[in-house]
């Protein structure tokens, strides 16, 4: 199959991704904290502060997310910081990884059909639909890492050693950036060196690792200066959220494993492939969701295995991004880390379901539509509903309890002094609105420790919200009940009740 610029068959993957786009688009800011995190880093670097948190008193260094999404939104800022216009860069990236996906189908399957079954389902994805509207990192990266398969897909159709290939040069940058984008690109990584290891690519595996550890490296030393990477940190606590539980023990890895293990199995896999297959997390799975996920699991596997070209491209790539995923914390759950491989799953799935209709029907000699493209088109239909739960979506208003909040932040932003520092459960979504700094509840259940350590942070005001998190009942609340005289109040605001107290 040749590579080329355009063809025709682009303006229809464009007319569809523009039909659903629309449809789908949701201009409010996403309510999660991560991506003010990602906007506010962005404002850091094109304003010439570096790569700081300017939203944390003092503005320190930046170490949480990786730098790659928030220079991609710096640059872009050039043209506008608008929440809407980087909406919209999202969307053109999710586009363009269709167009590379398309063709990448193509070479992996060598079936037209299951190719285009493959990219419907993908583009009918309301996960990914949904991510391509928010200031995430998850299309950046589907964008980076399609395009680095692509470029090793080219690479390896050309007769020229890897050192005299721009190819190889691209897929090595691409996936630098793949990584910098989103620290768990490690597994496309890991995937790369498998697949050059087992085509006995020995010189080009090596270079290709030196490279990106070369690549990588200045990160990792300035991680290193800052105090150490606090993913790291993080992945061997037993809930980040509560440090106090402390560390886990090899029981708690075992039991980690098995919980994430079951959990992808009976919800996030069925969900995340076919988002109509809803889950609440709060709650045990559906009735039934063992089943799916145990089917589809079964369809992976056949389809990686029966995948006629690349196989050992995707099947390290999945093993990789498998071990991640078992490793996480729980606490961390959500279709969101699998999105990038969701393209993916979607491809190996259909080739699964065509490889038992066709030993089926070569069985049975059973009837021929049983692989016609028009019944599979039909499996299109499964994803509708999930597209219109989401277009409903994006009508919806924030509701109150977020009105409010960002109200608080509006108050503060025209009321307190610029040395005014706040304390409040999501700090980055709320200097969006407040511009003062501000700072996380400390995690501590001692009323006492819990405000001599809002005192160490220099803390002058307290936000108690109505967003449903459970630190504001557990460690906040308590400690104004203990000393209420250290609290007076500056504002309430009615429908929920929304605070913004002083600290004394």
């Amino acid at each position: 199959m040749k590579y080329l610029p355009f063809r025709k068959s682009d303006l229809w993957i464009a007319l569809g991704f523009l039909v659903c786009y629309i449809a789908i688009f949701d201009s409010k800011l996403d309510l999660g904290g991560d991506n003010a995190g990602y906007y506010i880093l962005a404002q850091a670097l094109h304003g010439g502060d570096g790569y700081t948190d300017i939203h944390l008193p003092g503005a320190p260094a930046a170490k949480h997310f990786p730098p790659g999404y928030p220079v991609l939104m710096a640059v872009c800022m050039a043209v506008s910081d608008s929440f809407y216009f980087l909406k919209v860069l999202n969307g053109v990236l999710f586009l363009a990884s269709l167009l590379m996906l398309q063709r990448l189908f193509e070479r992996m399957t060598q079936n037209q059909t299951l190719a285009w079954v493959a990219l419907a389902l993908t583009l009918l994805n309301a996960h990914l639909l949904r991510s391509s509207t928010i200031l995430m990192s998850e299309i950046p990266f589907l964008f980076f890492s399609v395009a680095t398969l692509s470029c090793l897909v080219k690479w390896r159709s050309g007769d020229k050693p890897f050192w005299q290939s721009p190819w190889f040069w691209a897929m090595l940058i691409l996936s630098s950036i793949s990584y910098h984008i989103r620290t768990a690109g490690l597994a496309l990584i890991a995937g790369i060196g498998l697949y050059l290891l087992f085509e006995k690519k020995w010189a080009a595996a090596i270079g290709y690792g030196v490279g990106f550890m070369a690549l990588a490296l200045p990160w990792f030393m300035r991680g290193k200066a800052l105090g150490g990477n606090p993913y790291l940190a993080q992945l061997i606590q037993v809930n980040p959220y509560r440090p106090e539980e402390g560390v886990l023990t090899l029981g708690g890895w075992v039991t980690r494993i098995q919980s994430n293990g079951w959990r992808y199995l009976t919800q996030e896999i069925p969900n995340g492939l076919f988002p109509k297959l809803e889950v609440v997390y709060s709650q045990e799975e559906p009735t039934g969701f063992f089943l799916y996920g145990v089917m589809l699991v079964i369809l992976i596997g056949i389809g990686t295995w029966k995948m006629p070209r690349l196989r050992m491209l995707w099947a390290g790539y999945l093993l990789a991004s498998a071990a991640i995923f078992l490793l996480w914390p729980e606490v961390w759950f959500g279709v969101r880390f699998m999105q990038p491989l969701i393209p993916f799953l979607l491809l190996a799935a259909t080739v699964g379901a065509w490889e038992l209709l066709k030993a089926a029907q070569t069985r049975v000699h059973g009837p021929t539509w049983l692989t016609s493209p028009y019944l599979w088109a039909l499996m299109l239909l499964v994803q509708l509903p999930a597209v219109k739960a989401q277009h409903e979506k994006s009508k919806e208003s924030i509701g109150t309890q977020y009105s409010n909040y960002f109200n608080v932040g509006r108050y503060v932003s025209q009321n307190l002094p610029a040395e005014a520092i706040i304390a409040t459960y999501k700090p980055g979504l709320f200097y969006l609105y407040a511009q003062r700094p501000c700072v996380r509840f400390p995690s501590l259940e001692d009323s006492e420790e819990f405000i001599n350590k809002l005192k160490e942070q220099g803390v002058t005001h307290v936000v108690v919200d109505q967003l449903g998190y459970s630190a504001i009942g557990r460690y906040v609340v308590p400690a104004i009940q203990a000393a209420p005289e250290r609290f007076p109040l500056v504002l309430q605001l009615p429908n929920p009740d929304t605070y913004l107290l002083e600290l004394r």
